[in-house]
């Protein structure tokens, strides 16, 4: 096989994985408008630059033998490129889920927070003792006098 195939064939996880990424990019921003953290995005964001960025290097990496016969880089030198490119995934990918980390706790400690709050003064409560259930949509009518609420019967005119 050629290196273009084992190239292609080696980016085939990569791309997966920009499908994914793509996908949770979508879903968090989504989120974003219920309120869902904007690290998630970010996190999100990052891992998709990442992942396009070792695609290409990828592709990229296939010109090594020609950089060693031209004589333009030694072995040291090509190992020096291939060190700083991990360094700089390494530490994309690390914070990538740096973001992802925070934003969950974000998320954790913001729902702890809402526990204890109080309804609001109209919300809908459990009906008291000894008072009839309420149906929904429809605020409970006072009943004062049931008889007074009774329809008048209509009375026939003396003959």
């Amino acid at each position: 096989m050629s290196p273009l195939t084992f190239a292609s064939i080696e980016t085939i996880p990569l791309v997966l994985q920009l499908a994914v990424g793509l996908l949770g990019l979508i879903v968090s921003v989504k989120g974003r408008v219920r309120g869902v953290s904007g690290l998630m995005v970010a996190a999100f964001a990052v891992m998709l630059v990442t992942t396009v960025l070792a695609i290409v290097w990828q592709f990229l990496s296939l010109s090594v033998s020609d950089w060693v016969e031209s004589g333009g880089l030694s072995v040291d030198g090509i190992r020096t490129i291939y060190l700083a490119v991990a360094i700089v995934f390494d530490t994309a990918s690390l914070l990538s889920w740096l973001l992802v980390a925070i934003a969950v706790v974000k998320s954790g400690r913001h729902s702890r927070q809402q526990q204890g709050f109080a309804p609001p003064a109209n919300y809908p409560m459990a009906p008291q003792p000894g008072y009839p259930v309420a149906q929904p949509g429809y605020a409970p009518q006072p009943q004062l006098n049931p008889q007074a609420q009774q329809p008048p019967t209509e009375q026939q005119p003396p003959s």
